[in-house]
């Protein structure tokens, strides 16, 4: 088999490869852009299974520990096929490579790589809602809703008591009288959780549908959040600075948004991949709000590890978008689970080749499966075939 010249530049950084690569115009393309974002994701990913295999291992149970897959999807996420073959495939709508074949966790919480896939699908249902709504002559706004944490509170019961609030908000006579007056429709709902100097922080964006715009309403959304979350035990009525801390932060309306404003919103804290090129504002966000899970996995900080196992565990089961019952039969937006999207195979693609379970083991053995997508989307198959070829080091 013939040495592709550039093939061993294809590995990048993290492949533990055994030939040493050379350097290439291909490194120099996969440290920023799509490829680079996909070389992290893929890194993180294989630290994220490590975390899991050792956190599954530590639990519990009746006839012996259990495969770390059973108990953390992520943990198999990727890496096992579900065949004799793995396939390697160019998206026909998206121009991707991706492969066919393997398990996938459909995580948005455990998962850098599902996350990604999933949420590109997810933006575009978002798009589809805002055209809908121009459409319709509705007005769209983007509503943030938070509260005081600190670096001592548990995430989970923290999950449970912002659940709580919401739950006592929406149920007011007062919330659903003030939805009559402004013509609510409908909203988008996307729960985010970064971390801080202040701990956990899970909060919510949401888009709202109105038939009227103004910000007539604003205040008395905010009281009814503030009264929740006391019920909640989120907020504090005698503690004074927590309460001033509150009414400046607790929530944020912007009218009248269009659809890059929401989608900018939402990938303030899920920014955890981006080249230093990321934009003034982004950077700004992310100072304040803290920092995506997804970054325990890179950073190398004491204590990241068990903060991303936290995390996962307290996220397990949620659903990181929800939109209001009958909105998206209404727009005409497809019911898809996470699972399903994550899953790239069932896209329409065109297959460039297979790749057999001793080529599979080699490439997940070296940590490789970034870097053959993007050898498939640089030159095709014969770059996949030359990257093997240094996979396997001398024959």
């Amino acid at each position: 088999m013939s040495l592709h010249p550039e093939a061993s530049a294809l590995l990048g950084i993290t492949a533990k490869y055994s030939a040493p690569p050379s350097p290439g115009v291909y490194v120099q393309r996969a440290k920023e852009g799509r490829q680079g974002a996909r070389l992290r994701r893929y890194e993180a990913l294989s630290l994220a299974r490590q975390v899991l295999y050792v956190r599954a291992s530590s639990f519990p149970c009746e006839g012996g520990p259990k495969y770390p897959g059973d108990v953390y999807r992520t943990a198999a996420c990727r890496f096992y096929s579900h065949g004799s073959h793995v396939a390697v495939q160019t998206s026909i709508q998206y121009r991707t490579a991706h492969y066919k074949g393997l398990q996938t966790c459909g995580s948005v919480w455990a998962c850098p790589v599902c996350s990604a896939v999933i949420q590109e699908r997810r933006r575009e249902e978002i798009t589809h809602a805002m055209a809908w709504a121009k459409r319709e002559g509705l007005s769209a706004h983007l509503v943030t809703f938070t509260f005081p944490h600190y670096a001592d509170h548990d995430l989970k019961p923290l999950l449970a008591r912002q659940a709580e609030a919401y739950r006592l908000m929406r149920q007011a006579m007062a919330y659903r009288k003030l939805k009559e007056r402004i013509g609510y429709q409908g909203m988008i709902r996307s729960l985010e959780v970064t971390h801080g100097r202040n701990g956990f922080h899970p909060h919510t964006h949401e888009l709202w549908f109105t038939r009227e715009g103004g910000n007539a309403w604003t205040l008395r959304l905010f009281e009814l959040w503030e009264r929740s979350c006391v019920k909640a035990g989120l907020l504090d009525p005698d503690n004074a600075a927590q309460v001033h801390a509150f009414r400046l932060h607790a929530l944020d309306v912007i009218q009248e948004v269009d659809s890059g404003a929401y989608l900018a919103k939402l990938d303030d804290s899920r920014q955890w991949d981006l080249s230093h090129e990321m934009s003034k504002a982004a950077s700004k966000v992310g100072r304040r709000s803290g920092i995506h899970p997804f970054r325990f996995l890179t950073r190398n900080e004491p204590g990241d590890t068990g903060l991303f196992g936290v995390y996962v565990d307290a996220m397990k089961g949620k659903r990181q978008l929800h939109w209001s019952p009958g909105l998206k039969d209404r727009i005409g937006v497809e019911d898809l689970s996470d699972e399903a999207l994550a899953d790239e195979g069932r896209d329409p693609a065109s297959v460039l080749g297979l790749l057999n379970p001793t080529e599979w083991k080699i490439i997940r053995g070296n940590d490789a499966q970034a870097e053959i997508l993007n050898a498939a989307e640089t030159e095709g198959w014969p770059a996949v075939l030359a990257l093997l070829a240094v996979l396997r080091g001398p024959q």
